[in-house]
């Protein structure tokens, strides 16, 4: 249940939905396996996993939701062999030479015969609600997948009036933060960092579980590179690394919630689950409004 990406939505106006009226929505778009013809199915899984029946779950105002998403594996490298053994067995059989518009419908009916052998994926994505404070945070860092939800949510309660915050002054705070070597309270620099070079020829310096406050970066940073990424520590709780579009990565709880956890002594996988979600929701709802007003207020 630990999110490890933080990929965030405001919204503009009050939420609508409550944890039982969004239940009601998703439940009437669950998700189905692939039909034998079918490249993907896209709908709602109950997110306390397969023994719950609700498609949400609530806790202190934060509702949590788990889209699923199947597809049919199907190889490129595989179509284009079967379209050339194809091609092959017109021109010799027939002594000509096989177009581009033929080829095309023939890849389509390649496509349509092999896409019922082919294997299927099934990926599960988790986002929660933010009643009080007003956020969306899904537990991905791609902005693909993210709107992929979005838009299905959309399409499940008919208005979803979100936007992602405002990032313009990210990447400049980041590197001024770098550049320092100082952050405010109660963040701490991390062991991680991105620099970019500006221009068509930009070139990236990247340090990993490295010490940050070394003449090593800061001479990357005095030729002119702006930070892209920085590792950050919340609170003592919670390390992550945030990128200039605000999206949150590499989110791990540190020791005194693994410690509040194992007080907790879950005694079923459901148990388990919402403590994971109330430890989650409590600590990430004050880390992400610290985080949002330190470039919100550029």
């Amino acid at each position: 249940m630990w999110f490890k990406n933080l990929y965030l939505y405001q919204f503009e106006k009050e939420f609508e939905q409550d944890a039982d009226t969004l239940h009601d929505a998703l439940s009437k778009k669950p998700f189905m396996d692939c039909s034998a013809t079918q490249r993907e199915s896209i709908g709602w899984v109950p997110p306390l996993g397969k023994n719950s029946e609700a498609y949400t779950h609530s806790a202190n105002n934060f509702i949590l939701l788990t889209m699923a998403r199947q597809e049919r594996l199907l190889p490129a490298s595989v179509v284009r062999e079967t379209l050339q053994e194809r091609v092959t067995e017109i021109q010799e059989r027939e002594s000509r030479k096989v177009g581009s518009k033929e080829k095309k419908e023939l890849t389509e009916r390649i496509e349509d015969e092999l896409l019922p052998r082919a294997f299927t994926r099934t990926q599960k994505l988790d986002a929660w609600v933010d009643l009080k404070n007003g956020w969306l945070v899904i537990n991905t860092p791609s902005s693909t997948r993210a709107e992929t939800l979005t838009t299905e949510l959309r399409k499940a309660i008919g208005s979803l009036p979100v936007v992602p915050p405002k990032t313009e002054a990210v990447g400049p705070v980041l590197t001024e933060w770098l550049s320092k070597y100082k952050v405010p309270e109660p963040f701490e620099i991390g062991d991680e960092c991105e620099m970019i070079s500006a221009g068509d020829d930009a070139g990236i310096a990247a340090f990993r579980k490295h010490e940050l406050g070394t003449d090593e970066v800061k001479s990357n940073l005095d030729t002119g590179k702006t930070v892209s990424k920085l590792a950050l520590v919340w609170d003592k709780k919670i390390s992550f690394v945030v990128s200039e579009d605000l999206v949150v990565k590499k989110l791990k709880f540190l020791d005194v919630l693994e410690e509040k956890m194992n007080e907790e002594d879950p005694q079923s996988h459901e148990e388990r689950m919402d403590i994971e979600f109330t430890l989650m929701t409590g600590e990430v709802s004050k880390l992400i409004p610290d985080l949002h007003k330190q470039f919100n207020s550029k």
